[in-house]
């Protein structure tokens, strides 16, 4: 080893030697100046900073002069910090230009840099000034005031300024500042707990700015910057970046001295903004945001966006050729639009330059597109782009997109554009359809493009193609490519493509090409494998494409179907469609349908059930049917066409054969047009049967009112009911030919009312509608017509003539016949043979609600009858019926509901009439005013009989005279109604002649009324009876007589009783008969010179089974009891002369001054019509006679026994008392007992048996008593 040391130091010795001077001169100075720094420090720290005071003026001169300002410092204290001196100022106070106190510093502590040596200035390397409170203040000329001290003045040189600049580190630290700004006329903005630093390294300088502001501006303040300037004087050329953040504040609230990169209205949040400066200006800036209630313009121009809420990142960037703009992780909720979740965008644009187009840039990680577009017009984006966005108003998501373009939107030079999107949707723009919901991906630019659909839910917007633009789909899936490079035309393929929705269900290929010269060139196919008709005018084309007349036809006549095989092919220039010269190209749509619906003409019954094929071939329509109905009437041959769609005068022809049920045909006659021109004459038509409907319709689409109609109808073997009142016709056979304005019967015939019928006649536009029918008919065969019990009098048969004719909506239907070969058995004067003649003239006026019929029969009666419909039925409203009519005389119809009855018959058999007489029908008031020469009722006759009066539903009353009675009758149908009868006089009518009539029916008791009678004057059979009454009324099941009498001044008749109702009806009565002078009342009677004088009394009780008005003498039961008295027996007839000549007893002086009586009294009992005596007692001065036995009130005979006790002087008297007490009692029960039979019966005993008429009287001699007593007997032995 130490051989080896010393040639490395002689190297080293060496090398040193061998240095050149000029370094060994500078290690020289080195340490030359080592030794003098480190003496100046020793200097400095043992000799200067000790005595720091003396050089008091000293320091503050060179501070003086650095700020250009007079500064006074109370103290200096030096110090060391590390090898820095330290100095430490107290009371330090710094004047303005005008000699005024302007700042005092407490405390301030420096450390100096060595730098003030080499810059001959005051360098600190620290200043730390601790809890100063300013006043910063810039005027109205933006200068600022520290203290009072202006820092930059008008033509001064910054100096201050400056100097804080060029020091390197400044701090201030818990600072209370007030900053007031006058050139902005803000109010004092204080803040507390103010931390600064200022860290300057020459040219670059780090700013910190932390504070508290007010508590309405919000909770914390902190300000950054990093910047490069020289001087203050040089703001222009300063660089840099500036960072601030508030804590949760008010934005708005800080608008008073801040000015924002934007115009923020309001907004409450937090924010973060960064800042970039180039050249003094801003050229970037990026904020973080999370406000509420944001209001903020975001260029000069735009309107204010008001936001609910935001979030996210901003930013921008002004380029020397534009701008950028972007936002990422941006999400808001606006006020207007709809809420926008995490999007990411940047938008660049470039201003063209000399010569060159603007170009731009949008680029989107994710997009929504819909509160984008809406938030459009409050970006600062090229006005072009934003009224684009407007129109367009985009919807939908994009991902991964990317949109270049140069040149000015819309019509951009050249672009680029790629995406992948969902929901994607805007409004149709120019030729460019709308959409809505579409998925999938685009890749284009101005040369080429392709896009892939997926989609489901979407819609299609095509309002250059239909009328009625968005077209619903359920999926689209497919691809669409084109090419347009410079100079070549555009071209689009559709390699495929398939759809479906609801309505239709199809795939589509082709090619499109367009040069820019005319609507371009197309070859494309397309199939649907599902389409519903129902909805083919939705998908009709719009009518400058189809024609609008075709469209409007064809909208409204195809209402449904169903095909899964519809084909079209449009193929050539589209300037030749639809390529009318197939050598240009060629239009086909072709479709096979089944249950379609065709509406081929308005009001026309439609086409249903249709199997068709379906073509449109260049400008032809044609619909060709395989088989279809028309009201459930197959048709076969069915030709739907339009030769040219195109034609000025397009015309479309229908033509079609349809067989079936006639009925169907009438239904179809109903439901057309031709149901108008014969005024709904076939509305009530039915039929049973089939046949033939031949159909051509021609109609001018454009003047549908001028459509042409030929139709034929012939059916054979048919029923058919015109009217559901007449029989049907049967076995019709003939044809029925139509137009649009007429329609023809022609040659119809059949079998009706029993007889062969011929049926013709028709309409014309504007004769209406007449139908004749001509033909023979039966008795019988009007059975269903005329079901009425008058029908069984009439036989035979007759010629008739029925007309309908229509017009104006007015029908009128006349029936007429001469009745000949008509036989009627009816009573006169409906009676008539065979061959004689009876006109018939009937007339109907139908209508919906109301119809009026017209009715004569030769010269005995003619009506006219007025009918309104209530509920489902015609009842009768008004009528006039004239009995006798005269020529041109007709029935007075009253102009209130009612019926009107007048005129005249010379002779009425109503006895006859009556069972062939029932209800008219209707109700309302009916009046009569009737004249009959002759009216037989009840088996009696009425001569010169008027009758007037009214009834009504509830009552009648009238006015009767004749002959025979007159008087008021009033009738009221309360209850079970009450007859009033008012007579001035009332006499039994004589018997009709020939006495053939029928027996009055039993009234049935239960239908009995109330009566109340008065006749003044009664006459029954010649005899004068006197004034008679009756009043009668209903309780219960009893029809109860309450007052039943007969006055004359002789006597009077009363009595009382009942009417039992029910099945078996039971009449009993009260009576009680009174006279005052027998003889004259007997009289009254018709039994004259029988009695002279004399009164007396009869009374009892009847009871019968049966009415009240016909006694049943085979149950006839009761008492009667009778008692006369004074009177006497004129004379005896021949009858009773014979009976008396059997007694041998002298009665001659009787028969010639007659007989008297004192009394005569007895008891009747009456059973089955037969009336029993025990007691009947005569008693006279003359005799006394005492009779028993019974007399049949109904055989008219008689069984009695009677014994006579003549007195010893008056034997014939003692007879005649016997003979006329019988005469009497026959009065009282109803007829006498014994005509004339005094003659007969005189004798002590004897029998009286026989007729009335001819009784048979028999002594009797008793057999000579046992012991001689023959006195103690009164009647004879067994």
């Amino acid at each position: 080893m130490p051989c080896q040391k010393a040639p490395m130091q002689t190297q080293t010795r060496t090398g040193i030697n061998r240095a050149p001077l000029w370094l060994r001169a500078l290690e020289v100075f080195a340490w030359g100046a080592f030794f003098t720094g480190a003496l100046t420090l020793l200097v400095a720290r043992y000799w200067l900073l000790p005595n720091v005071e003396r050089y008091r003026e000293d320091i503050v001169s060179a501070v003086s002069r650095s700020l250009g300002l007079k500064v006074t410092v109370g103290v200096i204290e030096a110090g060391w910090s590390g090898l820095r001196p330290q100095l430490r100022f107290t009371d330090v106070r710094v004047f303005d230009p005008d000699g005024q106190e302007a700042l005092v510093l407490p405390e301030v502590e420096n450390v100096v840099s060595w730098r003030s040596l080499t810059d001959w200035d005051l360098r600190l390397h620290s200043l730390s000034i601790q809890r100063p409170r300013l006043k910063l203040r810039r005027d109205a000329q933006g200068a600022i005031h520290v203290a009072g001290i202006r820092l930059t003045q008008e033509g001064g040189d910054g100096r201050l300024a400056d100097w804080v600049l060029a020091q390197r580190e400044i701090q201030i630290r818990d600072a209370g500042i007030e900053w007031l700004d006058e050139q902005r006329g803000a109010l004092p903005l204080a803040l507390e707990a103010l931390d600064f630093r200022l860290y300057n390294d020459g040219d670059t300088h780090a700013v910190g700015l932390s504070a508290r502001p007010p508590r309405e501006l919000g909770t914390s303040l902190e300000l950054r910057a990093e910047l490069i300037g020289r001087s203050v004087t040089e703001l222009a050329a300063w660089n840099g970046r500036l960072f601030a953040e508030l804590g949760y504040t008010d934005l708005a609230g800080w608008r008073s001295w801040v000015d924002y990169p934007l115009d923020v209205k309001k907004g409450q949040g937090a924010l973060r903004v960064w800042t970039s400066l180039e050249q003094g200006r801003v050229t970037r800036a990026t904020a973080d945001v999370a406000l509420t209630g944001a209001a903020v313009r975001l260029g000069a121009e735009l309107p204010v966006l008001e936001v609910s809420s935001v979030r996210g990142r901003l930013q921008g960037r002004q380029t020397a050729q534009g701008y950028e703009f972007g936002v990422r992780g941006l999400a808001l909720e606006g006020k207007r639009g709809a809420a926008m979740q995490s999007t990411s965008f940047r938008v660049t644009w470039q201003r063209p330059e000399a010569g060159g187009a603007e170009r731009g840039s949008l680029v989107a990680e994710q997009i929504e597109l819909a509160p984008l577009a809406h938030l459009a017009e409050f970006l600062p984006i090229p006005a072009d782009l934003r009224k684009l966005l407007a129109d367009l108003a985009p919807k939908g998501e994009l991902a991964d997109a990317r949109f270049d373009w140069t040149g000015e939107l819309p019509a951009a030079l050249t672009y680029s554009a790629r995406a992948r999107f969902s929901g994607l949707g805007m409004n149709a723009w120019g030729k460019v359809p709308g959409f809505a919901g579409l998925t999938g991906r685009i890749d284009a630019s101005e040369a080429k493009g392709n896009l892939r659909l997926a989609s489901s839910n979407l819609e299609i917007d095509l309002p250059a193609v239909f009328p009625d633009p968005r077209i619903a789909l359920q999926a689209l899936d497919g691809e669409v490519q084109w090419d347009r490079r410079t100079g070549e035309p555009l071209q689009i393929r559709i390699p495929g493509l398939s759809y479906s929705n609801e309505h239709f269900a199809g795939t589509a290929f082709g090619t499109y090409l367009y040069t820019g010269a005319g609507p371009g060139a197309i070859n494309l196919s397309a199939q649907l494998i599902r389409a519903d008709g129902r909805h083919t005018a939705k998908y009709l084309p719009r009518p400058e494409i189809l024609g609008a007349a075709t469209r409007a036809w064809l909208a409204s006549a195809i209402l449904g179907g169903q095909s899964n095989d519809v084909r079209l092919h449009l193929k050539g220039d589209l300037r030749d469609f639809p390529f009318v010269d197939a050598s240009k190209g060629q239009f086909l749509v072709a479709a096979r349908v089944k249950d379609g619906v065709l509406d081929y003409a308005t009001g026309w019954p439609r086409i249903e059930e249709v199997s068709a094929d379906l073509k449109f071939e260049g400008d032809r329509m044609e619909i060709t049917g395989r088989s279809g109905k028309i009201l459930g009437t197959e048709m076969s041959g069915v030709r739907v066409a339009i030769p040219s769609l195109l034609a000025a005068h397009t015309v479309l022809s229908v033509n079609g054969v349809a067989e079936g049920p006639t009925a169907e045909f009438l239904d179809y006659i109903r439901r057309s047009p031709v149901r108008r021109t014969i005024d709904g004459l076939s509305d009530s038509v039915r039929a049973e049967g089939r046949g033939r409907l031949q159909l051509r319709l021609d109609l001018p689409l454009e003047d549908l009112a001028k459509t042409r109609v030929a139709g034929e109808y012939r059916f054979s073997g048919n029923t058919i009911v015109v009217d559901s009142r007449l029989p049907p016709i049967e076995r019709a056979a003939g044809r029925v030919n139509f137009t649009e304005s007429s329609m023809t019967v022609n040659d119809v015939r059949g079998q009706l009312f029993g007889g062969p019928v011929a049926i013709s006649g028709g309409s014309g536009p504007q004769s209406g509608v007449t139908i004749v029918a001509k033909g023979d008919a039966t008795v019988a065969g009007i059975a269903t017509l005329f079901d009425h019990p008058w029908r069984t009098r009439l036989v035979g048969g007759a010629p008739y003539t029925a007309t309908v004719a229509v017009s104006a909506g007015r029908t009128q239907i006349t029936f007429e016949s001469p009745l000949r070969g008509v036989a009627s058995t009816l009573p006169p004067p409906l009676s008539k043979a065979a061959v004689d003649t009876l006109p018939l003239r009937a007339e109907v006026f139908p209508g919906a609600d109301r119809d009026r019929i017209t009715l004569t029969v030769g010269s005995i009666v003619a009506a006219d009858f007025h009918r309104a419909k209530q509920g489902e039925a015609m009842t009768l409203q008004r009528a006039g019926v004239l009995f006798g009519p005269g020529a041109g005389e007709a029935p007075r119809v009253p102009e209130r509901r009612g019926v009107a009855i007048q005129g005249s018959l010379r002779s009425l058999d109503l006895d006859r009439w009556r069972p062939y007489l029932g209800a008219s029908g209707g109700d309302g008031a009916t009046s009569f005013d009737v004249r009959i020469g002759e009216l037989d009722i009840l088996g009696k006759r009425l001569n010169e009989v008027a009758v007037r009066g009214a009834a009504e539903a509830a009552s009648w009353s009238a006015n009767l005279n004749a002959k025979e009675l007159a008087g008021e009758l009033s009738y009221r149908s309360e209850g079970r109604g009450r007859l009033i009868a008012r007579m001035k006089h009332f006499s039994i009518p004589g018997d009709a002649p020939g006495g053939n009539y029928p027996e009055p029916p039993a009234t049935a008791s239960a239908e009995l009324p109330a009566v109340d009678l008065l006749a003044e004057s009664f006459t029954f059979r010649g005899m004068r009876l006197g004034r008679v009454e009756v009043v009668a009324q209903h309780e219960g099941p009893v029809w109860r007589i309450e007052k039943f009498g007969v006055v004359n001044p002789e006597g009077s008749l009363q009595g009382r009783g009942t009417v039992r109702t029910g099945v078996a009806p039971r009449t009993a009565l009260d009576l009680k008969v009174e006279s005052s002078d027998i003889g004259k009342l007997l009289e009254r009677l018709g039994y004259p010179d029988r009695v002279a004088g004399g009164k007396g009394t009869l009374e009892g009780r009847l009871e019968w089974s049966g009415e009240p008005t016909v006694v049943n003498y085979g149950s006839l039961a009761g008492q009667l009891s009778l008692h006369a008295e004074g009177g006497q027996f004129p004379h005896l007839d021949a009858g009773l002369g014979r009976l008396l000549s059997a007694v041998s007893l002298n009665f001659a002086e009787a028969t010639a001054r007659g007989y008297p009586f004192d009394t005569i009294s007895g008891a009747f009992t009456l059973a089955q019509g037969v009336a029993h005596s025990d007691d009947l007692k005569v008693k006279s001065s003359a005799a006394e006679v005492s009779m028993k036995g019974d007399v049949d009130l109904g055989r008219e005979t008689q069984n009695l026994l009677a014994k006579v006790v003549p007195s010893m002087r008056r034997g014939v008297t003692t007879i005649a008392t016997i003979v006329n007490p019988a005469v009497a009692i026959g009065m009282a029960v109803g007829q006498a007992v014994l005509k004339d039979p005094i003659g007969q019966i005189f004798s002590v005993e004897y029998t009286v048996s026989g007729s009335w008429s001819e009784p048979k009287v028999e002594k009797i001699v008793p057999p000579p008593p046992a012991g001689g007593d023959s006195s103690s007997s009164f009647l004879p032995r067994n």
